[in-house]
């Protein structure tokens, strides 16, 4: 399984952008020069976190981006799915009904999902269950007080 590098990425971006609640919209520049990230992709993948309502901008010069909720209700899960979409990360090739087994491959088919499918299913479900357990709140303490107070001066240098 391999994630799209957008959605660690922005679950970074909220991180910061709940440790800089306080300081007030976090301006995309800001974030593109905190993790290197170029503002074009950013732009892109934070207009699908806009679509999704986990965060809200703010134009004009004191204008930026802020979470749309208290970062407790939001979760790793919201990201992953602002970003990719709530598709299966598992896609069935039904590659049992194939080779030497397609003559059979209706009986096959009839006797339901395969245990190697079932088994995706269920790893999948409970990835994405935990997942919906990590809020991006509990994250922002893996910063320390250091980390938030150099992002707190960052945006606050960025907006000078």
């Amino acid at each position: 399984m391999k994630l799209p590098r957008g959605a660690e990425w922005m679950a970074h971006c909220l991180v910061a952008l709940a440790v800089c609640d306080d300081v007030g919209p976090v301006p995309r520049r800001a974030l593109s020069e905190m993790f290197d990230i170029s503002e074009e992709y950013l732009t892109k993948q934070l207009q699908l976190l806009v679509k999704q309502g986990v965060v809200a901008s703010a134009a004009g010069q004191r204008g930026g981006y802020r979470l749309s909720k208290p970062a407790i209700d939001i979760t790793l899960l919201d990201v992953l799915n602002a970003i990719q979409g709530d598709a299966p990360l598992f896609n069935c090739e039904n590659v049992r009904c194939r080779g030497i087994f397609e003559p059979e491959a209706e009986k096959i088919k009839a006797r339901g999902k395969c245990g190697i499918h079932k088994a995706m299913l269920n790893a999948e479900k409970e990835w994405r269950e935990s997942l919906g357990h990590v809020t991006i709140d509990s994250l922002t303490e893996s910063v320390g007080d250091d980390g938030a107070k150099t992002m707190r001066d960052f945006v606050a240098s960025v907006r000078q």
